[in-house]
């Protein structure tokens, strides 16, 4: 991180990366690193990249310029967030979860379910001493399983939450400085997760933030989900998979799969955002395995100024090509192409002495 953060030419943009670097927000520090590595890919890739260039026209700055012969190319990155109500609910969560698993009784481990989240954090010193006196009153011993636990509903300040005991086992009890009391977090619903929209929200708040920039334009969007195989990235771009039902002149009903009107790039031939002329996603980002990134660049399939042929980022490009979506597997090695060791991080992980 030293290293590539000494290739920022600039004194104030460099601060202004060590700041974020420092925060203990870890959007904060992800923010960062992602525009830290994108720098640093279009240095390695060749390119003379101008941090912030001046955009005629407008006051807002890009963050990248990227030259290379005769080649412009501007760059933009964002890191989606969490929105700041999301952020505090979190935070009030977490101050309920840590006086839980502080509770260190030599019995019981805890379900936790049905939680009702108050609007303000919860009476830490409270919930735990009425924990602590429910749990003196039971005998381990005496709850042969989980369905026949007696479960206890602590109501306070508009919080509402409800426990279930587990006992330890007879050779496991006894309360440790480091164990946790929450066995089971059941206070949340199965479902589908579909991160496609967040995708498509954190592109919408940069697309139209320079207009016309003249010259191949890259949205970099750094996401944290679990993507492998780019069902999530498809669909934002490219728009949900779909099943269309139609009937024969005979009756017989028929079935094909569609793309539904509702990616970033469109449908053909009503192709939209033609300024951005590709999308660069980089998936799962963070120091210690830099190389093991998932980054994927995504052509427009019609923008108005097509990328260089070769851009130059490790991982894969995606182009749609007669219709079909194509994946070149590019031989680019991330280990190699940031000078990386191998095994990187170098060393013993957790060394004796």
């Amino acid at each position: 991180m030293q290293a590539w953060a000494d290739r920022i030419p600039d004194a104030q943009d460099y601060n202004d990366l060590r700041h974020r670097f420092r925060s203990r927000d870890d959007e904060q520090f992800r923010s960062a690193f992602l525009e830290l590595y994108l720098h640093e890919c279009l240095v390695r890739a060749g390119y003379a990249v101008t941090v912030h260039p001046v955009v005629p026209g407008t006051s807002r700055r890009p963050d990248f310029l990227a030259q290379r012969n005769d080649e412009r190319v501007y760059v933009e990155a964002i890191a989606p967030g969490t929105n700041p109500e999301s952020k505090a609910s979190a935070k009030r969560r977490a101050v309920l979860f840590d006086t839980v698993n502080r509770l260190g009784d030599p019995n019981f481990m805890l379900w936790l379910e049905h939680l009702t989240e108050g609007r303000t954090p919860p009476a830490s010193s409270r919930l735990r001493a009425d924990l602590r006196r429910w749990l003196a009153q039971l005998d381990p011993d005496s709850i042969p399983n989980l369905e026949q636990a007696p479960s206890w509903r602590w109501q306070y300040d508009g919080w509402s939450v409800t426990f279930k005991p587990i006992p330890k086992r007879a050779e496991a009890r006894g309360a440790l400085p480091y164990d946790r009391a929450i066995g089971v977090y059941g206070h949340t619903e199965a479902a589908i997760i579909d991160d496609a929209p967040a995708i498509r929200n954190a592109l919408a708040a940069k697309h139209h933030a320079y207009g016309d920039l003249g010259s191949p334009f890259i949205v970099a969007v750094g996401t944290y989900i679990h993507d492998t195989d780019r069902w999530h990235s498809t669909n934002a771009l490219y728009g949900h998979l779909a099943v269309q039902w139609g009937e024969t002149l005979a009756g017989e009903v028929v079935t094909r799969e569609v793309r539904r009107p509702d990616g970033y790039f469109g449908v053909p031939p009503e192709w939209r955002n033609h300024n951005v002329s590709g999308v660069l996603l980089v998936n799962q980002l963070m120091p210690y395995h830099v190389h093991r990134a998932e980054t994927s660049l995504w052509r427009h399939p019609d923008p108005l100024h097509p990328l260089p042929a070769e851009v130059g980022f490790p991982g894969h490009v995606l182009d749609l090509r007669k219709g079909q979506l194509t994946e070149d597997r590019v031989e680019l090695d991330s280990r190699e192409f940031f000078g990386l060791s191998d095994p990187w991080p170098p060393g013993e992980p957790w060394p004796d002495d």
